[in-house]
């Protein structure tokens, strides 16, 4: 699953992670797209933009949580920018390399495996 709202970002995503053999359920731009993805699909793992725009990707990776979804968390701030909650989550800076992504997305889906 991925979640980005910038549409080029989201494209170059979505490619990276194709090539890397990813079947990628979406691009999805809000939360509210990703939830109702997640109501009908169980990935095996996801890709979470934090800043959608005027919304946070919390609701999302909440959902994922309960779902035991492994996610990637990615952010141009810094961790500090994540709840509490999620503190101990993967977590990305922006920019980085398409396969620092597909190495992390490996790692975590491996861990709850």
């Amino acid at each position: 699953m991925l979640v980005e709202d910038d549409t080029l970002i989201a494209l170059d995503l979505e490619s990276f992670l194709s090539d890397a053999g990813c079947a990628v359920l979406g691009p999805l731009a809000t939360v509210s797209a990703a939830l109702s993805a997640l109501a009908e699909h169980a990935p095996d793992g996801a890709v979470l933009d934090v800043n959608l725009g005027r919304e946070m990707v919390y609701p999302v990776a909440d959902a994922l949580v309960e779902r035991w979804v492994p996610f990637v968390f990615l952010t141009g701030y810094g961790r500090d920018i994540l709840r509490e909650r999620h503190h101990d989550r993967a977590l990305l800076a922006k920019p980085f390399q398409p396969w620092e992504l597909v190495r992390e997305l490996e790692r975590v889906v491996r861990q709850t495996r």
